[in-house]
């Protein structure tokens, strides 16, 4: 009876630490939004010390930024682990940036692969772009052109963002697949699908300077040479089912956008 007690108690302790840690996560939230870091750093600090995985992730923030407190990478580092085994997906990102610099912990490949495959796998699109360096250069694990070509294609499909630096990693994907089939790199040469990719990479390509517009431009024109009626329209048919919609710039195909 003793054993079901406390274990219960324990049970009642746990839900009620973690609806305060919520509280005061949100309480601090609005603090950190109005970059009122000195008032939210004590209250943060008690909602990660509970546990709160979203909080331990601010907090690691404000110690990697100095924001409300001194700077300190180890103090930071160690916040975000404590988020990252929790699954917070900005953490695991942290955390595999953290061991393969050497920042705040111990430099390691490995560890830094596993994080990044973890928040890889969330569809998180920095972590899909640097497991695809993992897999083509070995860092952490072993080269796979297999897998380079499976995540380059599901970063490829993602939607596109206002977040040029997120919508860029996309566009960046989608022109390297339509390069590595019309070169026959870590792929077999594939002329219609390295057209389907420019026809995707073009719906986009406004990430990218007007230079390398045109460059591209160039290269869509060669392929078009070399396919058939039949083989263009069959690639934008492709190209709108791997993006699970219709194609907006298809007419702009040969022209650069702003």
């Amino acid at each position: 009876m003793k054993l079901i007690i406390a274990i219960l108690f324990s049970i009642i302790t746990f839900f009620s630490n973690a609806q305060r840690a919520e509280v005061l996560n949100i309480k601090s939230k609005e603090l950190l939004n109005e970059e009122k870091f000195e008032k939210a750093l004590p209250i943060l600090i008690e909602a990660a010390e509970l546990g709160n995985a979203e909080s331990q992730y601010n907090l690691g923030v404000c110690y990697q930024f100095g924001y409300g407190t001194v700077q300190n990478d180890s103090v930071a580092t160690s916040w975000y682990l404590k988020s990252a085994e929790q699954g917070w997906t900005d953490s695991e990102y942290k955390m595999s940036y953290a061991y393969i610099k050497g920042t705040g912990i111990e430099k390691n490949e490995q560890k830094a692969f596993v994080y990044t495959l973890k928040c890889a796998t969330k569809k998180d699109v920095e972590c899909i772009f640097n497991l695809i360096s993992c897999y083509t250069d070995g860092i952490g694990t072993e080269k796979d052109s297999v897998q380079v070509l499976e995540w380059a294609v599901e970063l490829a499909k993602m939607e596109t963002s206002e977040n040029l630096n997120v919508s860029g990693k996309i566009t960046s994907a989608r022109l390297n697949l339509a390069h590595m089939f019309m070169n026959g790199k870590g792929v077999n040469k594939d002329i219609v699908k390295s057209y389907t990719w420019f026809i995707i990479y073009n719906e986009s390509k406004s990430d990218f300077s007007v230079r390398v517009q045109e460059q591209q431009i160039e290269l869509i024109k060669k392929l078009e040479k070399q396919l058939s009626h039949e083989q263009i329209a069959n690639a934008k048919t492709d190209a709108e089912k791997m993006l699970g919609k219709s194609l907006t710039n298809f007419d702009k195909l040969h022209q650069w956008n702003k």
